[in-house]
């Protein structure tokens, strides 16, 4: 079933934005995506789960999940932005569904979700970015920005970002327990973005919400039968007792495990901080956001990348960043996810006796499509454009900064966007600062804009 729905908006112009929701349906997975960048929720009445696995059982696992996507925007002062695709506090999106350069005014019926097979491929007139010849058996795209203000909570502002969503899945079965997400991150504001981390948010409400917890696989060799199964940058939720009773959001059955992986990062950043949180714990403001897409600790500003015991059921939410890289002005990164389904333990079992070898053998088979299937045969835009990152400073005590190297009149920033305090050629000592990141601006040839460098604080 699919729902187009026409959204009216009161802005300096008027607004027309064709909201698109389809339902994934291919194998063990049911999930609806929609074209404001969330997959897994249904926005409809107040909001409910749509992520169920395996088919044919209506188990769900999935309450709703999204991209985040931060950065330091190279204004007149570093300022600290994040967008965030789905909000797991309100069900919300900061994304709208058409591109940045059509948001205001150019928006009508063709700015939806194109499925394969169906209507296929998306017209290259309106997308010129978008694929042409599907990879799967059931492939589905579409493109949404975060460019309309209105969506945005308060003091945060638009990026002004693209993104492109690519999703695969297959109807074999070795393919049927995973499904693929091809992100697609564009900048499309005009000025360079410094420092931006990219991440897969998912509330995964296991059933019963209540009851939620989380695991995390960074790099580690399973022994399965007579062969080793690498299994890396990989998180996963799980039942805390592996007894779900018959609702509306669980049919029958034991409860599984459903996991995240990133598959695929520019230059090989890999997983750089695995967070979870809960409903009343979790970022709300675009700084808090940011600090947690780089691996801190938003409420203690300590520097922890990996969440990577959990001993206490709630309701949790997952983090799977990776960054910082930069974005010259209408440049793409590509990143890629697998999102997996299976079983974790017999019923009632505790954690710690559960044995991870049935989601480790689905991840080598979903390594196995993206490599053989899905990696290979994807190429590079030829007008993607990537931005090498230099190196952070690390001082203990005095930060010496050569003449030439600032912008007068210049500052240090923190993480979140504060100034700290003044800079001045020569020696400024930073030994009062607490360890951490921070940032300065760099004086560059007259012609080039100017650069932010990273500064690490260290005792």
């Amino acid at each position: 079933m699919r729902k187009l729905v026409l959204l009216v908006l009161l802005l300096p112009a008027l607004v027309l934005a064709i909201s698109d929701t389809v339902w994934l349906d291919v194998n063990h997975w049911k999930v609806l995506f929609g074209n404001d960048g969330r997959w897994g929720y249904n926005p409809q009445g107040s909001g409910s789960a749509a992520g169920s696995w395996p088919q044919p059982l209506q188990n769900y696992y999935v309450f709703g999940a999204g991209a985040w996507v931060g950065a330091i925007m190279d204004s007149v002062s570093p300022e600290t932005l994040t967008t965030v695709f789905y909000n797991p506090n309100s069900g919300g999106t900061e994304g709208y569904p058409t591109l940045c350069r059509y948001w205001r005014d150019n928006v009508d019926s063709l700015d939806r979700i194109y499925v394969s097979p169906g209507d296929w491929p998306p017209p290259l007139s309106r997308f010129p970015m978008a694929p042409q010849i599907p990879r799967s058996n059931m492939d589905m795209w579409c493109c949404f920005c975060d460019s309309n203000p209105a969506n945005h909570i308060s003091p945060g502002r638009p990026l002004g970002i693209d993104v492109y969503l690519t999703v695969c899945g297959y109807d074999d079965s070795l393919a049927q327990d995973f499904f693929f997400l091809k992100y697609e991150l564009c900048n499309y504001s005009g000025d360079s973005i410094h420092d931006a981390y990219f991440g897969a948010v998912m509330d995964a409400d296991i059933g019963d919400a209540a009851d939620d917890m989380t695991g995390l696989i960074l790099d580690h060799t399973y022994e399965v039968g007579q062969e080793s199964i690498r299994v890396q940058n990989t998180g996963f939720a799980y039942d805390y007792d592996n007894y779900e009773a018959t609702g509306a959001s669980w049919e029958s059955g034991t409860p599984g495990a459903v996991a995240v992986a990133l598959l695929q990062s520019p230059d090989s950043l890999g997983l750089t901080a695995f967070k979870y949180y809960l409903l009343n714990t979790e970022p709300t403001n675009d700084s808090a956001q940011y600090l947690t897409l780089a691996g801190y600790d938003f409420q203690t500003g300590d520097y922890a990348p990996y969440d990577s015991v959990d001993t206490t059921p709630g309701d949790k939410r997952i983090l799977l960043a990776t960054g910082p890289f930069d974005l010259a002005p209408d440049s793409v990164l590509t990143f890629w996810y697998a999102v997996i389904g299976s079983p974790f333990g017999d019923s009632a079992q505790p954690p710690s006796e559960r044995d991870t070898s049935e989601l480790a053998l689905r991840y080598k088979w979903a390594r196995y499509y993206f490599d053989q299937v899905t990696g290979v045969a994807d190429k590079t835009p030829t007008a993607e454009r990537r931005v090498p990152n230099s190196g952070p400073t690390i001082v203990r005590g005095i930060l010496f900064l050569p003449p030439a190297l600032l912008s007068p009149p210049s500052s240090l920033f923190a993480l979140d966007g504060r100034k700290v305090m003044a800079l001045k050629p020569g020696a400024n000592d930073v030994s009062a600062l607490s360890p951490g990141v921070y940032f300065i601006r760099e004086a560059q040839a007259q012609a080039q804009a100017q650069a932010v460098r990273k500064v690490v604080v260290a005792r």
